[in-house]
């Protein structure tokens, strides 16, 4: 009753007080991949998205398909791979328009020079040009260094998406020594950047080694506990996705099929399994496939 006959409430003034608390709309993009964007809504701008899983389980594949599907859609895009040579990075988005595996040498030689650069002008030039910035990291060896580069390329270049391969090659940079205090400054450095520039920065990182008699390359379920080094990469996460898949499983479809969990979405809250990603060896590619062997354990949206 206080409340009703304010005379401010009467008179309107009330829309004020609606308009402080009414939190702006954060564009986003669809992911590539159905089962996530159910799980999650998309990527949004203005968030930290951390992509984890164990050593080879294809983390880099599953950042070039969202370059890719990215830049379909007519985003800006930045790419700092620190784990692999720049060429290499543009070979990686490269072969996905030409569904083929184009880094390895027998399957480059299958196609021509005009060949490839159709593919190369289709994705780098035209209405994408200048919108795809692969970073060429050689000398860089301090964490102040790679910022610099980031902010650079979110304010300098106007890049609206970043894809940052990995944390811990970063972390590799520091000299203290004291792993969990480098991981939380550097967190709190990406989330800063994300804050200021609105920028969405998807965020490689690695996992720790678990005990047991099976790792994360037989496809154990990943938990947010496996996170490498620090609680704060989870905390100040704004959607945190694993990867798992059991790269020693005697069916070839298994060991080529990945499942994709999310552990935490600050936007839906959902949790549990969004998808599985078939790799096909041939050209490179993932796609979605149906797992009925885990319907018990697929996300409930």
């Amino acid at each position: 009753d206080e409340l009703y006959n304010y005379p401010g409430w009467r008179n309107g003034e009330y829309k004020a007080l609606t308009e402080v608390f009414k939190e702006d709309e954060i564009p986003a993009i669809d992911f590539p991949f159905d089962g996530l964007q159910k799980a999650t809504k998309g990527i949004r701008l203005q968030s930290l998205i951390t992509l984890c899983a164990g050593s080879g389980i294809g983390k880099s594949t599953v950042t070039k398909e969202i370059g890719y599907h990215l830049l379909q859609r007519n985003q800006t895009v930045g790419v700092i791979a620190l784990e692999e040579d720049w060429r290499r990075t543009v070979d990686g988005i490269l072969s996905i328009e030409a569904n083929a595996r184009l880094h390895i040498d027998s399957v480059r030689a299958q196609f021509s020079d005009e060949e490839i650069d159709n593919f190369f002008n289709v994705l780098y030039g035209g209405n994408n040009e200048n919108r795809v910035y692969v970073h060429a990291h050689l000398g860089m060896n301090d964490v102040d260094s790679v910022f610099s580069k980031l902010r650079f390329m979110a304010m300098g270049l106007e890049c609206k998406w970043i894809v940052f391969d990995h944390l811990h090659m970063l972390l590799s940079m520091t000299t203290d020594g004291d792993e969990r205090r480098n991981i939380d400054a550097i967190m709190h450095n990406f989330r800063t950047l994300v804050e200021e520039t609105g920028v969405g920065l998807i965020l490689v990182s690695h996992l720790r080694r678990v005990d047991g008699n099976r790792g994360h390359e037989n496809g154990i379920e990943v938990n947010l506990s496996h996170m490498r080094g620090s609680q704060s990469i989870a905390q100040l996460s704004d959607s945190v996705i694993s990867l798992e898949r059991n790269q020693q499983a005697e069916d070839p479809i298994e060991a080529s099929t990945t499942r994709v969990r999310v552990l935490k979405s600050r936007y839906t809250g959902d949790t549990g399994i969004a998808t599985h990603l078939f790799y096909d060896k041939d050209t490179g590619r993932l796609s979605e496939i149906s797992m009925e062997i885990e319907e018990q354990d697929d996300l409930e949206l």
